[in-house]
């Protein structure tokens, strides 16, 4: 697939530091329930077909609470976990991680091969890459998030699919895009977006050019009833709840997660916010502050860039696009603004941050690299140091992107640009899903040599980072509930919190009180505390 020395040292090099650093990152708030998912799915698919072996779970998938979840993920990973006979919670999840690392790193190649077709070169491929990889978020949540980046990865592979089906609807390239739309929705019932984006793009190929070629429809005479055909059956095939009653079932999930709540609250600017009452701006705002500023710049130049072929085309012919390459930006543009329109339209309820469109970044990506190709195309006859510039501008900010990732090495989730400075807590949700409660807890055992340290967590991800802990790490800590504090020797924190938790922080009162001996900083920001709670009788004092 990938010919060019430099691209092939490019992937091989990220993959050996996928493979070294994946163990570096901490659990997730929904890693545990995204395996549950896993083994009511596994136990129904087992009694499906007449297995009578070991049950997972005492729920069946039908009554199962969170039934209407997407298992393209979590369904193989229980698979692969009890064909390797991974018992341990430390090692079933490491897997996990690992998994979610080589998925993305197999989009990675997919979307660098994407990109060198539509703009003519393997550097812009590699450079939509770099983009790609060299956001922190993306990054970060690379190696542990099994719910978002799979679906990342898997709209990279539905985008390349489209370009396929769309510019050559053969049967086989029917069948390939079907597939790739079955993974996504099986995935997340957002997926659909793919399909009804495909059925636009047709639709506005057959008006554009019915006068033109009337029998033009016929390209698609085959190839559309075998795509919509394959994209049903796989949808079926890699999601068991639909096993039975598959479309009341679809239409169950559709409704359900149209009208899905979340009784939880978000800090944004400053402000302790019910998911109901996020204002329509706060993905694009997000979007803004936690993405490198000269990928949005690069972004937002490629808009700029797209709109005159398009009034040109209009006013000319009649259509959007004139060639294969207008086609694609038009289909990586309405993989973009759809979901973001859909979500800004409908009200949906989202939090922490922009995580649930983390999918729609390599569009943005694509993009940037359009945008940037457009402007050394205008700068062509200008002054040299014109292009140079533009060149170095975007290399400043692939290695600033880089240099930030390394410092501040494991927590690359957390990185905020320059619209966003100063100390952020209390103004954003900062480690939300506590992955650094791990590091926390490798810390504070180096600082207090005792045998046995009881410490009270913020929040649930303080247990789940316990118990992902080595087991002779483990065992010389004693989990104490935070309502009996008085017990604790030390409190963790990563300030998650509502009104009063943030009023005690503030005012360092309650498990705040005490000597903060241990603090992660990212930039001005402490993402995660340790505070002690009660003097040290037995242990050397702490450093």
């Amino acid at each position: 697939m990938i010919k060019k020395p430099v691209p092939v040292l490019f992937f091989s090099l990220y993959l050996l530091l996928g493979l070294f650093i994946y163990g570096d990152y901490g659990m997730s708030w929904d890693e545990e329930l995204q395996r549950a998912h896993g083994l009511v799915s596994t136990q129904y698919v087992n009694q499906f077909v007449g297995h009578t072996g070991e049950g997972y779970a005492v729920e069946h998938l039908h009554t199962y609470q969170h039934r209407f979840y997407g298992v393209w993920f979590s369904l193989p990973a229980v698979w692969l976990e009890k064909a390797l006979g991974l018992e341990g919670f430390r090692e079933q999840f490491r897997l996990r991680h690992l998994l979610v690392f080589l998925i993305f790193w197999l989009s990675a190649i997919l979307f660098y091969r994407l990109l060198e077709e539509r703009f003519g070169h393997w550097k812009w491929g590699l450079l939509g890459v770099a983009m790609l990889a060299l956001c922190p978020r993306i990054f970060a949540h690379s190696f542990y998030n099994p719910k978002d980046l799979p679906l990342l990865s898997l709209y990279i592979l539905g985008s390349f699919s489209l370009f396929r089906f769309w510019t050559k609807p053969t049967v086989g390239s029917a069948l390939f895009h079907g597939l790739a739309t079955g993974m996504l929705i099986a995935m997340r019932v957002t997926g659909v977006i793919l399909p009804a984006t495909t059925l636009f793009l047709i639709a506005a190929d057959l008006l554009a050019n019915r006068l033109r070629q009337p029998m033009w429809y016929k390209k698609y005479a085959l190839a559309l009833p075998v795509y919509l055909f394959a994209a049903s059956a796989f949808t079926i095939l890699f999601w068991p709840f639909l096993w039975e009653q598959p479309w009341r079932h679809f239409m169950e999930t559709f409704d359900a997660m149209s009208q899905y709540g979340w009784e939880g609250k978000v800090i944004f600017r400053g402000q302790l916010l019910a998911g109901s009452e996020l204002p329509w701006y706060y993905i694009p705002f997000w979007m803004g502050i936690s993405i490198p500023l000269v990928y949005l710049l690069l972004f937002i130049s490629g808009l700029v860039f797209l709109l005159p072929p398009v009034l040109g085309n209009l006013m000319r012919d009649k259509r959007l696009w004139a060639n294969e390459e207008q086609r694609k930006d038009w289909a990586m543009l309405a993989l973009l603004l759809a979901p973001l329109a859909a979500i800004i339209i409908k009200d949906s309820i989202v939090y922490d941050g922009w995580r649930h469109l983390f999918f729609i970044y390599p569009c943005l990506v694509y993009l940037a690299v359009y945008g940037l190709q457009s402007l050394l195309a205008l700068t062509r006859k200008w002054p040299l140091g014109w292009r140079q510039a533009l060149v170095g501008i975007t290399a400043l900010s692939l290695i600033n992107a880089a240099w930030f990732m390394v410092r501040y090495h494991p927590h690359q989730n957390v990185y905020f640009n320059a619209l966003a400075p100063g100390n952020l807590v209390g103004k954003y949700d900062l480690d939300y899903w506590g992955l650094s409660y791990k590091q926390g807890f490798e810390a504070l055992a180096k600082i207090d040599p005792r045998e046995k340290i009881k410490v009270a967590c913020n929040a649930f991800p303080g247990e789940l980072n316990w118990r992902f802990l080595k087991p002779a790490l483990r065992a010389r800590f004693e989990l104490v509930d935070k309502s009996r504090m008085e017990e604790a020797d030390y409190f963790i924190s990563d300030f998650r919190h509502w009104a009063e938790g943030f009023r005690l922080l503030r005012e360092r009162e309650g498990p705040y009180s005490g000597e903060e001996v241990y603090a992660i900083k990212v930039g001005e920001t402490t993402i995660l505390g340790i505070y002690r709670q009660q003097p040290l009788k037995d242990a050397l004092p702490v450093q």
